[in-house]
């Protein structure tokens, strides 16, 4: 396997073509004489088939006729006809007369192919529409072939004076003759059977002929020549089966013999065709495709061989100049006009590739370029960063003294301030892309609604807020101070109203938070408020917001957008702002935030 691999892409070719060139030809003869054997059963199993549809077609048309008998046999006319025992001629004329007008005309007007119905007492006395006495002759003889009452069965012909009928009979006791048991036969003409028979076609002098179940035969094509009862040697062939095909040598040459013995007719219908007649145009055509295919194997096989050779040529090309480039060589370049529309698509492609990694190597040198020249500014950022940090501390060392001097003057207003407004810079100046809880946003709103309430008299607020599941519920740092802010700015200042009441509360909503926050302001339109909340459930950008307060008017709802854009960005387009209601009473803003019972608080 180690040697195999070695061997160029070419040489495995060629010795492909080689392991080919031998081995196929004897596959074809092969596959030939297997194909021969084929046909031969395909041609047994297309006689046995057309066989069948002719016994299938045969016993439809009997299962016809014997279903024209059956309200015959149920007639009243009938059972009467069997129950009278009476000698008398005239009566029996009569009864006679009356089945033959109300029964046997009707069916043989309507049936051309019946010849005559004959219906025949326990006592031998017949009424037909034919030959009562032909009937009475034959009543004895058919009896005893008859099997089960109820039942029809084929007797075989019989000679009329017109013509010979095939005979079907059955015996039978209808309720209304007070169990007196009776026969009817129907003779049928043989020329609707032969009809059937006719029409199937076996090569050219193939043909089907049937026999009864004496083996007395019914009907042959060959007319004169043809032989009275089934040959010797068929018998010994069919034996007991029921179907079957068999092989006899004749002066013609082999003949195919199939049979069927009907278990609804009894009959036995016998196909005989030569084999010769059956497969040998398709022998013909066979021999006439293995010639012809061989040649075509044998050009098919040159034309791959050739062109095998020139596209391995053309990849072996293309493997030199991928090695150049694999080494650094980025000017190598494959030749556009050569190894035909697929091969010199690879080439194009390949001298695209060059150019491109050509290019984007390039583009890595000036990227790592600039990325130095980034960390060179990230590092002066850092260092600028560690300088502003001074500012916040001085900045808390100047409250804390504010506030100092407060409780030593006893001003516990402003020092109440000061510990609240301290609280809010804090907040504010921690890393914004810190996870918070809504515990925390709840205490940062505190110490700005506290500073709210020491500025008017006049302003409450209350906050109804489970603070142990605030603290594990997630929220987005400085989310309540835009809303509470617009609560005091567009609700109260904007109308020019004390500032009165706002109420923050909070619930759970199946796997969700949901925080109101209503203040008792002045609110916005309905207008407005379905043109926000539309904003809110499309999320639209910030700028798109200007529309809804009209042209020239500067939006003073860039808050409320820019939160619900920080809720959908980082929980998803279940959660963000929604107005719940908005009128001369006051407005409510609805958050939904997600529920994590058992988190820590906080956003990742």
């Amino acid at each position: 396997m180690k040697r195999l691999r070695q061997i160029s892409l070419q040489k495995k070719i060629l010795i492909l073509m080689s392991f080919l060139y031998i081995p196929l030809p004897i596959i074809g003869w092969v596959w030939y004489e297997k194909t021969y054997d084929v046909i031969e059963r395909n041609a047994v199993d297309s006689s046995i088939q057309l066989v069948n549809q002719v016994n299938t077609h045969l016993e439809t048309y009997f299962t016809e006729v014997q279903r024209t008998m059956l309200p015959m046999l149920a007639s009243d006319l009938t059972g009467e006809f069997l129950k009278d025992q009476d000698d008398d001629p005239y009566k029996r004329y009569e009864l006679s007369y009356r089945i033959d007008k109300e029964l046997f005309s009707k069916i043989v007007l309507n049936r051309t192919d019946i010849y005559g119905i004959s219906l025949i007492s326990n006592q031998i006395k017949a009424t037909s529409s034919s030959s009562f006495t032909m009937a009475e002759q034959r009543y004895t003889s058919y009896l005893s072939r008859l099997k089960a009452p109820g039942r029809f069965g084929i007797m075989g012909l019989e000679a009329t004076p017109s013509s010979e009928v095939v005979a079907m009979a059955m015996k039978f006791t209808p309720p209304q003759s007070h169990m007196k048991q009776g026969m009817l036969i129907v003779d049928m003409k043989r020329d609707e059977m032969v009809h059937i028979i006719q029409d199937v076609q076996l090569g050219r002098t193939g043909f089907v002929w049937v026999a009864d179940t004496e083996n007395q035969v019914i009907y042959h094509p060959q007319g004169e020549q043809m032989p009275k009862v089934v040959p010797a040697n068929y018998l010994r062939e069919m034996g007991t089966k029921q179907s079957g095909a068999f092989t006899v040598q004749t002066d013609e040459g082999k003949k195919l013999i199939v049979f069927i013995r009907s278990g609804r007719t009894d009959l036995t219908l016998i196909s005989e065709v030569l084999l010769s007649e059956l497969n040998q145009s398709i022998v013909t055509v066979s021999r006439v495709s293995i010639v012809v295919l061989m040649l075509l194997f044998l050009l098919s096989m040159l034309a791959a061989s050739g062109v095998v050779y020139s596209i391995t040529r053309s990849l072996v090309k293309l493997l030199r100049l991928m090695k150049s480039a694999e080494m650094g060589d980025f000017h190598v370049k494959a030749p556009d006009e050569g190894g035909g529309q697929e091969i010199g698509s690879l080439y194009r492609g390949f001298n695209k590739m060059v150019e491109e990694i050509k290019r984007l190597v390039e583009i890595v040198h000036v990227s790592e370029l600039r990325e130095k020249e980034l960390e060179v500014k990230q590092k002066e950022s850092l260092l600028h960063a560690m300088q502003a940090q001074i500012n916040p501390h001085f900045l808390y060392n100047t409250l804390e003294f504010i506030n100092s001097n407060a409780i030593v003057e006893g001003n516990d207003k402003i020092s109440s301030m000061i510990v609240s407004l301290g609280d809010m810079f804090r907040y504010n100046v921690q890393n914004p892309n810190a996870g918070v809880s809504l515990a925390d946003e709840i205490h940062h709103i505190e110490a700005y609604l506290s500073i709210q309430a020491e500025r008017y008299p006049s302003f409450a607020y209350e906050i109804d807020v489970d603070r142990a599941l605030a603290a594990c519920v997630p929220a987005v740092r400085s989310m309540l101070q835009p809303i509470v802010e617009n609560c005091f700015k567009h609700g109260y200042d904007r109308h020019g109203i004390r500032p009165g009441l706002i109420r923050i509360a909070g619930r759970t909503e199946d796997d969700r938070f949901v925080l109101e926050i209503a203040d008792t302001g002045q609110g916005m339109s309905a207008d407005t408020r379905e043109r926000f909340n539309a904003v809110f459930a499309e999320g639209e950008a910030a700028e798109q917001l200007g529309s809804i307060h009209g042209q020239g008017d500067r939006p003073p709802s860039i808050g409320l957008l820019n939160v619900h854009a920080r809720l959908r960005m980082i929980f998803g387009h279940a959660y963000g702002l929604h107005i719940a209601s908005s009128d001369e009473h006051g407005t409510s803003i609805r958050i939904t935030l997600p529920l994590h019972a058992s988190g820590e608080g906080g956003v990742a």
